[in-house]
């Protein structure tokens, strides 16, 4: 009895401590979720420091810009910084409804914005005021001004192609030399880059974006890892409350004409822009016209306090003229000549696509949320080419969810990252290289294909009490191709066979970590892999055999950097050491008229990169006279090296090396620098000067392009009217010093590989030339809020 007492005092005294301990532990457990967004564009911003005020209790923002923070009080402010961006402190009324943190971009590095509390190596932005420097109308001048980045287009406004850190896939041929290789890009969130791994922007419209962040190398493992870097292109979000129309109206050297019609609404919980633009474009060379006409619709919709929608598509049409490529004695004689093979073709590239996208970001609870994207592609593009032609309808499909985990768990902030992609690509395709001169003889389809790209990713962040943030991640990436109907001797094979090529999972890992110091500098080190796997058109060979033996590039990128600001801000740094070490390169020979692809290269890249900008003035007084004055710079140096190079895997008396080398197409020096200025008054000016370092062309370095410089200036005015009608007007010139530079350079094993007449070939040159004079442009655009 007695021992029934005492089991029942036991149990009131326990409840007791319960009802006393429960309320304790509930506000204990305070905790508050949110999202920091970029307040021009509404997209998230990751890595960013979110600190409840008063405490050292910090975590920082996810891919999809959630947090997540939790404390033994009430949380009654929070603080976001980020650097690059103005710091934001929020009052927390009610820590159970959803956050949504605006953050207001800083003018700072031209492409760059400095993370001073995370490790980010080797990623980069830039924003709207950096794309908007320079004519808007494409994202060469832009993205080159991005320390170790180089972008060459084919024609003024297509064939892009982008290099980051000198990696690119250096088999010879048209492919690799015309479209983009050995990276991938997203435009709001879709891969423009197929499963096949080809990359192609002619009928990206550049005018549209709001941002477009650069990760240079495998430095991500949320996005695959392709050797070469990732690129995601962000379109602008409305610009003014409201609903408004608006006309730009731009007119410039070349019989140059492009216009934009935009109808957008902003509201409190939905914003839209529809927007049809035209262009036009005559060139300096004979058969180098072009016509583009682009019509997109975008739009974010609330719905409810934990979803957002977002919706993206477009239907796009581009006509690019090709006049071909010449030779140095043209291109530095400045002679607006066409090939005579190109002309003779009628060789152009005319593309029809379509595009569109639903991404859904929900929040499940205080710790889990969802980001999902389905997506859709199709393409049809006719290319005739100086010596063939090469006709293709293509259909992609798939989807990428990724779930993101935030908490705190005591002094530990951690937010990880758990997800996967999937894209197939359907092709049908009909070519033939080395024709006689149109018209063409009708034939069947030559080939059906089809490819498939897989990967799961995870990454996860921890941040510590002693402002040290960890990350490792990694990712598992699975390609398959299967080709029917193949061209072989030009007779037709059996349609129904089929040939496949599955390659192996890939793993692969990377790790990072930084350390903060006084809030305002860091110093990170990273180690990253990558993998690159052969294009479709790799594994088949003239003769249409499938080889099942070829493998993918490896990468493994090791890169230690600081960055930071001082003076109170007003200075800016960043500073990457890098060592991209490639392996299984990918080379085209011929061996008996046999002309397949193998793995027989080595390549290391190693540099360094540097921009640092200064804020003189800074000011948001309208009755200042200047409100802006900030000088920058940027500095790239790439030693870029064939360790174990040749131009074929037979080891035989024929085979040539090409160890010690500079890689082709690379650059040792880059350097950009220029000054932003405005006045209260509404008028503004940007300057810049690039500088390209002389580079090789040829495996063998026996052919060199000469460096050159680049000098351009805009000035604009820019004011709201009697607050309904935002007014700009600007004017600008481009290469005002009558430089004699290229837009993109053919790349071989020699200069019979780059088909050269006098030396073999088929009499093609390797340079595309640029306008020999200074280029200048006008616009006037005029926006109308309701």
């Amino acid at each position: 009895m007695a021992r029934r007492t005492v089991q029942h005092s036991a149990r009131l005294v326990w409840r007791a401590l319960l009802f006393v301990a429960v309320p304790a532990i509930i506000h204990a457990q305070t905790s508050v979720a949110g999202t920091v967004v970029d307040k021009p564009s509404g997209r998230p911003v990751t890595g960013a420091t979110v600190t409840v005020v008063g405490t050292e209790i910090r975590t920082t923002t996810t891919q999809d810009g959630a947090f997540t923070l939790r404390a033994d009080r009430a949380i009654a402010r929070i603080s976001v910084s980020r650097a690059g961006y103005a710091d934001e402190q929020v009052a927390v009324s009610n820590g159970s409804q959803g956050l949504r943190v605006e953050l207001t971009p800083l003018q700072t590095l031209p492409g760059v914005q400095v993370v001073a509390d995370r490790p980010t190596p080797g990623v980069e932005v830039l924003t709207k005021s950096d794309l908007d420097r320079f004519n808007g109308l494409n994202l060469v001048d832009a993205i080159n001004t991005v320390p170790g980045v180089f972008m060459q287009t084919r024609t003024p406004f297509g064939g892009a192609r982008i290099t980051m850190r000198g990696y690119y896939p250096s088999t010879s041929g048209n492919s690799p030399n015309s479209n983009g290789l050995g990276y991938q890009v997203f435009l709001n969130g879709i891969p423009i880059t197929d499963a096949t791994g080809t990359t192609v922007l002619d009928d990206v419209d550049y005018s549209t974006l709001g941002s477009a962040q650069i990760i240079k190398g495998p430095a991500s493992s949320l996005f695959g890892s392709y050797i070469g870097g990732t690129v995601n292109l962000v379109t602008a979000r409305p610009s003014l409350p409201g609903t408004s129309v608006s006309q730009q109206v731009t007119a410039g050297t070349y019989s140059l004409l492009r216009t934009n019609t935009s109808l957008e609404h902003q509201g409190d919980a939905s914003d839209f822009v529809l927007n049809y633009g035209h262009q036009g474009y005559d060139s300096f060379r004979e058969h180098s016209a072009s016509s583009k006409e682009y019509l997109r619709g975008s739009g974010d919709f609330s719905v409810g306090t934990n979803q957002n929608l977002s919706t993206y598509f477009s239907y796009n049409r581009s006509f690019e003229e090709l006049a071909g490529e010449i030779d140095s004695t043209d291109f530095y004689a400045r002679r607006p000549v066409s090939d005579a093979n190109y002309l003779a073709n009628d060789s152009h590239i005319q593309i029809t696509s379509f595009f569109s996208g639903v991404t859904d970001n929900y929040r499940i609870d205080d710790h889990f949320s969802n980001q999902t994207t389905v997506f859709g592609s199709a393409r049809t593009s006719g290319q005739p080419f100086a010596h063939g032609f090469t006709d293709v309808n293509q259909f992609n499909l798939g989807a990428r969810s990724a779930f993101v985990y935030s908490a705190q768990l005591s002094d530990i902030g951690v937010n990880g990252t758990l997800g996967g992609m999937a894209q197939r690509s359907n092709l049908t395709s009909n070519g033939v290289f080395i024709i006689p001169a149109p018209p063409y003889v009708e034939r069947p389809t030559a080939q059906e294909n089809y490819a498939i790209d897989m990967h799961a990713f995870t990454e996860w962040n921890f941040t510590f009490p002693s402002a040290v943030t960890l990350t490792v991640g990694g990712s598992v990436n699975k390609n398959q191709f299967a080709i029917r109907n193949l061209l072989k001797s030009n007779q037709l094979f059996d349609t129904t066979a089929l040939a496949k090529k599955s390659f192996d999972a890939v793993f692969t890992p990377r790790a990072a970590i930084s350390k903060t110091f006084d809030n305002n500098i860091s110093a990170y080190v990273s180690v990253s892999t990558g993998y690159t796997p052969p294009l479709l058109s790799n594994i088949i060979s003239n003769t249409g055999a499938v080889d099942t033996t070829l493998k993918p590039e490896r990468g493994v990128q090791y890169e230690v950097g600081t960055r930071g600001t001082a003076l109170n801000g007003r200075l800016t740094g960043n500073l990457a050491l890098f060592d991209l070490e490639n392996t299984d390169k990918l080379v085209t020979q011929t061996v008996s008229s046999v002309t397949s692809t193998v793995n027989a290269g080595k390549q290391r890249n190693k540099g360094g990169e540097l921009s640092l900008s200064y804020l003189a003035v800074s000011s948001s007084n309208k009755s200042d006279v200047l409100t802006l004055l900030r000088p920058w710079v940027t500095y790239t140096y790439t030693d870029a090296k064939y360790v174990d190079f040749k131009s074929d895997n037979n080891s035989n008396a024929s085979t040539v090396s090409f160890s010690g080398n500079a890689v082709a197409r690379v650059p040792k020096t880059m350097a950009s620098a220029g000054i932003d200025a405005s006045t209260g008054m509404g008028l503004y000016a940007n300057g810049t000067y690039q500088y390209v370092d002389k580079v090789p062309v040829t495996f063998d370095n026996s052919t060199w392009v000469k460096s050159y410089s680049l000098l351009s200036a805009k000035i604009g005015y820019k004011q709201t009217i009697n607050r309904d009608y935002l007014l700009n007007i600007y004017a600008g010139g481009d290469n005002l010093g009558n430089s004699t530079y290229y837009n993109a350079l053919f790349t071989g094993p020699n200069i019979k590989g780059l088909a050269q007449g006098p030396d073999g070939g088929t009499g093609d040159g390797y340079i595309l030339p640029a306008p020999y004079k200074s280029t200048y442009y006008f616009n006037i655009s005029l926006s109308y809020a309701f």
